[in-house]
């Protein structure tokens, strides 16, 4: 029996409450690519947590940069599981950049053992707002700034994920990979996807990994 059978249908509505719990718990692995650097001597802390959007031309600063091609896979502090509407949200510093925003993009994938994973449909080469793609959307919501809730999608800002897109009922870890793909230029030491957080929609942390 599998992990996903042997715990049953997800309980919904959740009861995942704000805390560390919502948010990245560790970083499993990071193999950053060309161009990382920006955050890395704070790392795996920066991640954790809930985001710090800047919503400014700059975006926010609390992030790490992955690199061209780069990618990290964290581990959630509880299990997301597949309710109605989003489950997750990944929290990048894209900004405004006219009518659309300034995009790094990255391929976002999904696990509940960290082993088998099943991957969101992002093409860099479709058209704006490149669903199922991260990098995409404004960061709103800000702890240190104002009461947005960072596991609201209506108010939070960020891109946001349904697992029932990619047939999982639940999720422990996270995968992120940046695909060298921006809507406007950029260079070392901040190239590629920033990660700022992750946070869970809905989720039981007391669900077995």
């Amino acid at each position: 029996m599998g992990a996903e059978e042997a715990l049953g249908p997800p309980q919904c509505p959740s009861e995942i409450e704000d805390g560390e719990g919502a948010f990245i718990a560790r970083v499993v692995t990071f193999s950053p690519g060309p161009g990382a650097g920006f955050g890395q001597p704070s790392m795996p802390e920066i991640v954790m947590g809930p985001p710090l959007g800047a919503e400014g031309l700059n975006g926010s600063l609390d992030v790490v940069s992955l690199g061209a091609g780069g990618e990290i896979v964290v581990e959630l502090g509880a299990t997301a599981v597949d309710c109605e509407g989003p489950d997750l949200i990944v929290f990048e510093n894209a900004f405004p950049l006219g009518e659309i925003s300034y995009a790094e993009l990255a391929e976002v994938s999904v696990s509940l053992d960290g082993v088998r994973w099943a991957t969101f449909a992002c093409d860099p080469g479709g058209e704006w707002p490149f669903e199922g793609c991260a990098g995409v959307g404004v960061v709103h919501s800000n702890v240190e700034g104002n009461a947005l809730s960072p596991r609201d999608p209506g108010v939070s800002g960020g891109d946001a994920f349904d697992l029932a897109e990619v047939g999982l009922a639940r999720a422990r870890f996270v995968r992120i990979r940046d695909l060298g793909f921006a809507t406007g230029l950029s260079g070392p030491p901040s190239r590629g996807f920033d990660l700022d957080a992750i946070a869970v929609v809905s989720g039981h942390a007391e669900e077995a990994r």
